[in-house]
């Protein structure tokens, strides 16, 4: 059987060669199960949200520079990861079981991850030191061998993986303490939150989740809970059945704004995975429909698979061509993005974001908000959601379509959330009412 090590190092290299896009899509053929499953994702995709301090580390031990052959430099940032971000794993265990996947130089593996390990004290990192020193925690302080740039912003983002260009972009839009925000929130493992599906409301589902060994607390949000330990949720029977789903505040957020009732009609145009269109559901019935289309195959098959795990086969259809969309009261259109806004849960994204990667989708996004409009009934509403957090894609949006000479477009109420560590992803929504 295959180590929880080897699979996620595995992914990480067919990352690397290009072999899939996701972490996900590379863990799934090592078919490991409970914790082996979950040290592979927490390894794999820990490395991912830390992948820039990881090799500023290893750069400051490996004189020569790191080295080229994939397999090596993945084993190299598994084995660092483990050392600086694992408090609980012996070192000695973490070298030794890191080195033993390296198939050529090892002798060179084993001395850097040794060289890390050295560097580690236990004690707190000094106020003072912020660039030669890095917490750990409160009581473990990894002393750097190779300085972080004086300016805090460009240090930010190499502590936790952003590229340079979009930590100077939200340093000047959000400011200093927003970007602190948002970079710590892109490197933290994000936090599961549940929805209840009516009837059953939030503490009947924390009291059945409880009998099946999955532990929750009431989030912020009064729909939800948060897992905080025990069984994982996704194989308990209330979920097996139907009695929660997914969602974070943030996009649970977006879907409250679409104002739909008993009874109306609701177009839900980029559904996929349909966390959104199940809410819509459960507000519009009884004698409301939700059709739902998303443009890629395999994922309207998602929102399939959601629809009839929650029952609600009788207030959705899954529509898979556009030109069968009906006139709607209402109409959300939750637009392809650059997923800035949930780069710790989306940790691939940040490979392959680029300066201009907001302003090049922005397009598509306008089409998109156009098509909601035209698919609104006068009077309805047109929610706008992303989940990113770039200006370019939310109301440089909103603002263009608006000055369309179309079908005319009263702006109301709209919202921006950064991310925030273990509460919530990033996000925008915007309501417009057609005139």
């Amino acid at each position: 059987m295959v180590s929880a090590r080897a699979a996620a190092l595995h992914a990480l290299v067919a990352l690397e060669r290009g072999r899939c896009e996701r972490i996900r899509d590379a863990l799934e053929p090592a078919r490991l199960h409970g914790r082996e499953l979950a040290f592979a994702w927490e390894l794999a995709h820990g490395v991912l949200r830390r992948e820039r301090l990881l090799d500023h580390v290893l750069t400051g031990l490996a004189h020569r520079g790191l080295p080229r052959d994939p397999n090596l430099v993945a084993a190299l940032r598994l084995g660092v990861y483990q050392l600086l971000f694992l408090a609980g794993m012996p070192a000695h265990a973490a070298v030794h079981e890191t080195v033993a996947l390296v198939r050529q130089n090892r002798g060179f593996a084993n001395a850097l991850l040794r060289g890390v390990a050295r560097r580690i004290e236990p004690r707190a990192a000094a106020a003072g030191a912020p660039t030669t020193e890095l917490s750990l925690g409160s009581e473990r302080t990894l002393l750097l061998p190779l300085a972080l740039p004086d300016d805090e912003v460009r240090r930010l983002a190499i502590v936790h993986s952003l590229p340079d260009w979009a930590a100077v972009r939200w340093a000047a839009d959000f400011g200093l303490d927003a970007l602190r925000q948002i970079a710590a929130a892109a490197s933290a493992v994000p936090g599961v939150f549940l929805r209840p599906v009516a009837p059953l409301d939030r503490d009947a589902l924390q009291r059945e989740l409880a009998a099946a060994g999955v532990e929750c607390e009431p989030a912020a949000h009064p729909r939800l809970l948060r897992w905080t330990g025990g069984e994982p949720p996704f194989g308990s029977a209330p979920f097996r059945r139907g009695a929660c789903l997914v969602q974070d505040p943030t996009a649970l957020a977006a879907a409250e704004a679409v104002p739909c009732g008993p009874g109306q009609t609701v177009v839900d145009l980029c559904a996929a995975p349909g966390t959104k269109t199940t809410l819509l559901a459960e507000r519009v019935r009884p004698g409301g429909r939700v059709f739902a289309f998303d443009p890629d195959p395999e994922r309207r098959l998602r929102i399939v698979e959601n629809v009839a795990r929650l029952g609600l086969g009788d207030v959705v259809e899954v529509v898979d061509d556009p030109a069968r969309l009906p006139v709607a009261d209402a109409v959300l259109a939750d637009v392809p993005c650059s997923n800035t806004g949930v780069l710790g849960r989306r940790v691939e994204v940040r490979r392959r974001l680029q300066p201009d990667t907001a302003a090049s989708l922005a397009a598509l996004q306008r089409d998109l908000l156009r098509q909601a409009i035209a698919l609104t009934r006068p009077g309805g509403t047109v929610v706008y959601s992303t989940c990113s957090i770039e200006r370019a894609e939310a109301e440089g949006v909103v603002d263009a379509v608006l000055a369309d000479p179309g079908p005319r477009c009263r702006p109301g109420v709209s919202h921006r959330t950064l991310p925030l560590a273990g509460s919530h992803d990033g996000g925008y929504f915007a309501c417009l009412t057609r005139e």
